[in-house]
């Protein structure tokens, strides 16, 4: 327990070294803000990109059978075999959905660190109140902390998102979903069946 709360200690004095940054409070605030949601974005997706390379076997498999299953769907369906159609139709909806909830299971991975920032603001801010320039309905005239970092979070992810694929082992990351997005577009779909009339 001692050891927790030294820990706590540590980290709460690396995170307030950020707001106490600018002289001007409010600036001190959103700036302290954005690196404690930018950390939660790293740790997330560092977090994500482990469980990714840990199971990336399983989700290769899913994600080739996937496309197989689908493709042999769709050829079945041009043979007017409706028979073989409906099989792999059905191979191709389940391997679908397994790869559906392995992506919303990464997703949720990313969020972990996000209740832990909030509860560490709250032992910092939980009396600091934003006033609002109207009384809403259900807020009232005044929003606290976790009004303003779920904003600087999306802002966080915004960015991340597009400075990743310049990271060393982010990037890394980056090129092995760019091959799954390769895959993707080597499936068959409906509109291939019909390909478009070239007009004379």
């Amino acid at each position: 327990m001692a050891f927790f709360h030294e820990l706590m200690n540590q980290i709460d004095g690396a995170l307030i070294f950020f707001y106490r940054i600018s002289d001007v409070p409010i600036i001190g605030y959103y700036l302290g803000t954005f690196v404690l949601a930018l950390l939660c974005v790293v740790i997330g997706q560092l977090t994500i990109s482990l469980a990714f390379l840990a199971n990336r076997r399983r989700i290769d498999a899913d994600n080739s059978n996937m496309v197989r299953m689908q493709n042999l769907s769709i050829k079945a369906l041009a043979a007017k075999n409706k028979g073989a159609y409906k099989a792999f139709n059905k191979e191709a909806n389940e391997a679908f959905g397994k790869v559906f909830f392995m992506q919303i299971a990464l997703a949720a991975a990313s969020l972990w660190p996000v209740p832990f920032a909030l509860a560490w603001m709250q032992t910092r801010f939980a009396e600091v109140e934003f006033p609002l320039p109207v009384t809403l309905p259900i807020l009232g005239d005044t929003v606290g902390y976790t009004f303003s970092f779920f904003p600087i979070l999306i802002l966080a992810f915004m960015l991340f998102g597009k400075a990743k694929r310049y990271l060393p082992y982010f990037k890394r990351i980056h090129g092995i979903l760019d091959g799954y997005n390769k895959e993707k577009n080597e499936m068959i779909t409906f509109a291939d069946l019909h390909p478009p009339q070239v007009r004379p």
